[in-house]
């Protein structure tokens, strides 16, 4: 008896936590900008008990009330895409304000428990590196539950 409650026991865990969300992510854009607030620094993490090489973001864009600012880390295991700026304004940036008030949309229209702000946005940050270029980073909101 006991083997097979042991059995329906992982079958249920895969089933359960083996398959995608089938809620769906929005889609946003930070803007990263260097001046005395804006900081970038190259750091690991641990993420899934691994430890990840890669660069934090610390972003405070004075929207909110947020005082110590939002951190956003990209892993260089993922891939950093550079443009030329005349495909810049394709993108709609969002502020820290704006990103709330999606993601309380989100979970009011999900009728879901509140979820992170992983579980909510692929987030991906802007960088503005030269004149005429940019890089488009994918990110993870560091700090908050990692969600596929």
């Amino acid at each position: 008896m006991d083997a097979k409650l042991l059995i329906l026991a992982i079958f249920l865990s895969i089933v359960c936590f083996g398959q995608k969300s089938i809620y769906p992510k929005d889609t946003i854009y930070v803007k990263y900008e260097h001046n005395g607030k804006n900081k970038k620094s190259q750091n690991t993490y641990k993420y899934n008990n691994k430890e990840l090489s890669g660069i934090f973001f610390y972003i405070k864009d004075g929207t909110t009330n947020y005082k110590k600012g939002i951190s956003l880390f990209h892993s260089y295991n993922s891939k950093a895409d550079t443009l030329c700026h005349k495909h810049l304004t394709d993108y709609h940036f969002s502020n820290l304000k704006e990103i709330d008030k999606k993601r309380h949309k989100w979970i009011f229209d999900n009728k879901r428990p509140p979820a992170d702000r992983n579980g909510v946005f692929q987030t991906y940050l802007i960088e503005i590196i030269l004149n005429n270029k940019f890089v488009v980073y994918p990110v993870i909101w560091a700090g908050e539950g990692i969600i596929d």
